[in-house]
């Protein structure tokens, strides 16, 4: 053998080495690739999952949740939470995926424990409440067994995120049932939280631009955003918050508690008459306030 068929064997078995390290040192890198793609869709899957919380958290009252955040295959998931017993503390489950546009998903879960704590209903300790500087009624009209002292009070400094804890923005979005004024009758049955706004009213406006309903019955919290005039009769459990005049007549009762920012007038002397009544009720306040709890996270695992 000679010189050149040694070189050219040799030179063969050196491109075998060469290019078995290479194909070792490719298959190494896609492999490494893909870890560090795995290991990041991974941490986008628990942060998915912590943002269903953080919905959840969010939201007025404690509900299911899901959607995506920039991108579709990025996705959250909360299940229905689940009440543990007969407390004020929930299980809830979520789950964060990330789906790959060529196919395959990778999904990670997160199980936290909240406790709800709903608004004081001693921040409304009044029958009646009113940052105005006017309210005419009949003693017949207001009545506070727990406290008859707290009768009324005008020239109120609360604001609504202060009672509420939330902002009147958060309570209109997150109302369970939305009305604009125009599509109103003369009765009205609420539930839950209610918002109103009183718009163009359908014929239902008086003379003063006040949205007037007759029949008022229900439960929880209504917010009216304009001028409102009860009239009739009816039974309201709750609280009823107007952001404007307020006129009570006829024969309404509300179990509760009233807040206008504005003037409340009950019953006033000026063409007006009736049995309206307004009875403070700590307990149907609290019903009112438990919708719009916050909620604390208690404990936290990965399952």
């Amino acid at each position: 053998m000679n010189k050149r068929g040694i070189i050219l064997i040799f030179s063969l078995l050196v491109t075998l080495v060469l290019s078995a390290l290479l194909a070792s040192l490719y298959s190494q890198s896609i492999s490494e690739n893909q870890l560090a793609k795995r290991y990041a869709d991974s941490v986008r899957a628990l942060w998915l999952a912590e943002a269903g919380i953080a919905k959840v958290k969010s939201n007025l009252g404690i509900s299911s949740a899901s959607g995506y955040i920039d991108n579709p295959n990025y996705t959250y998931n909360v299940s229905t939470p689940t009440q543990i017993g007969a407390t004020d503390y929930y299980t809830v489950v979520s789950m964060g995926t990330v789906t790959s546009p060529s196919g395959g998903s990778l999904g990670r879960t997160v199980s936290v424990t909240m406790k709800l704590i709903p608004p004081s209903a001693s921040k409304f300790p009044f029958c009646v409440e009113t940052t105005g500087d006017s309210l005419t009624y009949k003693a017949k009209n207001l009545e506070n067994t727990d406290n008859p002292a707290n009768i009324a009070k005008l020239s109120s400094t609360q604001t609504f995120a202060d009672l509420f804890g939330v902002s009147k923005a958060t309570m209109e979005a997150g109302a369970g049932t939305y009305y604009e004024s125009r599509n109103l009758s003369d009765s009205l049955t609420v539930s839950g939280i209610t918002w109103v706004d009183v718009t163009d009213a359908n014929g239902l406006l008086d003379p003063d631009g006040l949205l007037q309903i007759e029949h008022l019955n229900g439960s929880g919290t209504l917010v009216i955003c304009g001028n409102f005039k009860i009239t009739g009769n009816g039974t309201f459990n709750g609280i009823l918050y107007v952001i404007g005049a307020l006129t009570m007549r006829g024969n309404p009762t509300l179990n509760g508690t009233l807040f206008a920012e504005s003037s409340a007038d009950i019953d006033v002397d000026v063409d007006i008459s009736g049995s309206a009544l307004v009875k403070y009720n700590s307990s149907a306040i609290a019903a009112a306030l438990s919708p719009l709890s916050s909620k604390q996270i208690v404990s936290w695992q990965e399952n």
